[in-house]
């Protein structure tokens, strides 16, 4: 059975346009076809060893399947498995991204409604209507609808340059911003 470091060469292989979609389609169906759907039959072992790892596995396998086999299906695919790759890469940590895959794979629409917030054609309403629907870790909407204007940015900024360590470790403290209101508060 592959690894998830199997399919993450494949995913950036196909992500760099080095792989085509047929050949990741063709690479992954006997992976699923291996697969018993029946809980009795399956291998219990990876789940075991490497539950992380393989709960990643298993969900990028779906991001693939699950996606449209157009064109525009695949340039998005594209771009997802490449940030997924990324963020495995720089977090280093199968756990932490399978954490943040739902903000990895919204990344684009989140940091344009970031943008769009900070410049007020998305009133604090609407974001926070927005965080309400998104399918984001309860940490990561805690910290997005305490951050400010100055603490989103800087994570659009980290997310944008693929720094998915450094966004973890933002989304495990409070936001700095906010921080500095609560100082003032205090002080005032």
């Amino acid at each position: 059975m592959p690894s998830l470091y199997d399919l993450a060469a494949r995913l950036q292989a196909f992500a760099a346009g080095e792989l085509t979609r047929e050949a990741l389609d063709a690479w992954i169906a006997p992976v699923l076809g291996a697969d018993p759907l029946d809980v009795e039959h399956q291998d219990d072992v990876p789940w075991e060893d490497a539950p992380d790892e393989e709960r990643l596995f298993w969900r990028l396998l779906y991001l693939v399947e699950s996606s449209e086999p157009t064109d525009e299906g695949e340039g998005a695919l594209r771009a997802v498995a490449g940030r997924a790759v990324r963020c495995l890469a720089s977090t280093a940590s199968p756990a932490a991204t399978l954490e943040l895959l739902p903000l990895v794979t919204d990344q684009p629409r989140l940091c344009t409604i970031v943008e769009r917030h900070a410049r007020g054609l998305v009133s604090r309403t609407g974001f926070l209507s927005v965080l309400a629907n998104a399918g984001y870790p309860p940490h990561a909407k805690l910290w997005l609808t305490h951050a400010g204007g100055e603490a989103l940015g800087a994570l659009c900024e980290r997310l944008t340059a693929g720094d998915y360590a450094e966004v973890a470790r933002m989304l495990e403290r409070v936001p700095s911003d906010a921080r500095r209101a609560d100082a003032r508060r205090a002080a005032g």
